[in-house]
């Protein structure tokens, strides 16, 4: 069933926006300046691309496929960021212009890895890094609201590339693996109304795929179980943090 990212972009910014912690794990790294040229991959509606200018007064720049995320993102960042259509096949910016290329919680909608590293290695400056947010099979089994919506972890685990698979393709492209980083949840999440509301709005795409029995009944327990305090398991995220070497 696809995903029409049009709609999501009417109420995706009601619940979703950039994560500091992301951005002190990709400064420490970086050490973002000025002159640091960065592309926001899959930028949707340029939370993390207006985050990154205000803090570090970097080069920012972006491309989208859906064009109301796209338009969004282009609003918000007026003056302060390049964004354009483009996806894993294109990227229309110069080849070898960006120190980073990042993208968050992206991976999983690429329908073929080979083609996006093939991209990304033309796009990336030598010496350059890509940051990869996502999730690891056991990270999405751990997810605190897979007891609300049983099919979940298995969908996701479907649609989500493992780690290792994520490094093998890259480094076939020619790329170093320089490492991976875990950005930690909080041990025991609350079921607030911010999360309901993001659930109801199916801001993550992950909602959109359930079948409807499922995702209503999980969403009338959620709401049922509104202020509770669960155990999160302290799932996280990870960075997956890849190299273009400086001799290729």
């Amino acid at each position: 069933m696809p995903i029409n990212y049009n709609d999501a972009a009417s109420t995706y910014d009601n619940t979703r926006g950039a994560h500091e912690a992301l951005l002190e794990i990709f400064d420490a790294k970086m050490h973002f300046s000025a002159q640091t040229t960065i592309l926001d991959f899959g930028c949707g509606t340029g939370n993390y691309l207006q985050a990154i200018q205000a803090k570090y007064h970097s080069k920012c720049f972006g491309i989208e496929p859906a064009d109301g995320m796209r338009e969004k993102a282009i609003q918000k960042n007026q003056g302060v960021a390049t964004i354009k259509k483009g996806n894993h096949l294109d990227i229309p910016f110069d080849e070898n212009s960006f120190d980073l290329i990042y993208m968050t919680d992206v991976i999983h909608h690429i329908p073929d890895l080979s083609a996006l590293f093939a991209t990304l290695w033309k796009k990336l400056r030598a010496d350059g890094m890509v940051a990869i947010v996502t999730e690891s099979h056991q990270q999405i089994e751990t997810r605190w609201y897979n007891r609300y919506f049983p099919s979940l972890a298995t969908n996701e685990r479907q649609r989500y590339p493992d780690i290792e698979e994520i490094e093998a393709e890259a480094i076939r492209q020619g790329f170093v693996a320089e490492g991976r980083q875990i950005k930690e949840s909080e041990p025991t999440a609350t079921i607030s109304e911010h999360f309901i509301r993001m659930v109801e709005e199916k801001n993550y795409s992950m909602f959109r795929l359930l079948d409807h029995e499922e995702y209503q009944a999980g969403l009338a327990r959620l709401k049922q179980e509104k202020g509770k305090t669960l155990s999160a398991d302290n799932h996280g995220e990870t960075v997956v943090w890849l190299r273009k070497p400086r001799y290729c």
